[in-house]
């Protein structure tokens, strides 16, 4: 019972949040100075291979060659990724720098359109990365946010309800800093 509970308290407060939220993710990308929007078609290209693939491995080629050919963020370390299903949980590999920044990289598959949120956790307390109305597109998204606003986070959880299908892969990235 106390799973069905939490459950029903987690979709709750994730269509709560969804209404509350209208936005977040633009102010978020904005921010922090979001590198995810190219115009590149080979850019485009890769993101459209890695959405027909569907796997984390085909995810992280994107996200790190990105990461790798941004001018605004560097890639730090990889704290984790998975393909999910429903609801699922990456544990974080290690501790964000809190100077440094979650970056999280996604696909995502509905046969219905459902939302479905990113949320970090730490000691059981949560902070909503985003809530998304359904898929927005058919090819590779990114959200960050500054460490600083929820240090030490050890966990993302994926907030599905519905069928929705989600490739997930988590870094911790900072900014640039030409010298």
């Amino acid at each position: 019972m106390n799973q069905v509970m939490r459950r029903s308290v987690c979709c709750l407060l994730s269509t709560l949040l969804l209404w509350s939220c209208v936005g977040c993710t633009k102010a978020v990308h904005e921010s922090s100075g979001d590198s995810s929007v190219q115009s590149s078609s080979e850019h485009d290209d890769a993101a459209e291979q890695a959405y027909k693939a569907f796997t984390v491995d085909a995810l992280d080629r994107v996200a790190v060659d990105d990461l790798n050919n941004s001018d605004k963020l560097v890639l730090v370390n990889k704290l984790g990724a998975k393909s999910v299903h429903g609801d699922g949980a990456i544990p974080f590999a290690q501790k964000v720098d809190e100077n440094n920044m979650y970056y999280v990289v996604s696909m995502c598959k509905q046969k219905e359109q459902a939302p479905y949120s990113f949320v970090l956790y730490k000691d059981g307390q949560p902070h909503t990365l985003t809530t998304r109305e359904a898929c927005t597109s058919n090819g590779v998204e990114t959200v960050s946010l500054p460490a600083k606003n929820f240090p030490d986070a050890t966990s993302l959880s994926i907030i599905n309800i519905g069928n929705t299908d989600l490739v997930v892969s988590v870094y911790e990235v900072k900014e640039h800093h030409n010298e």
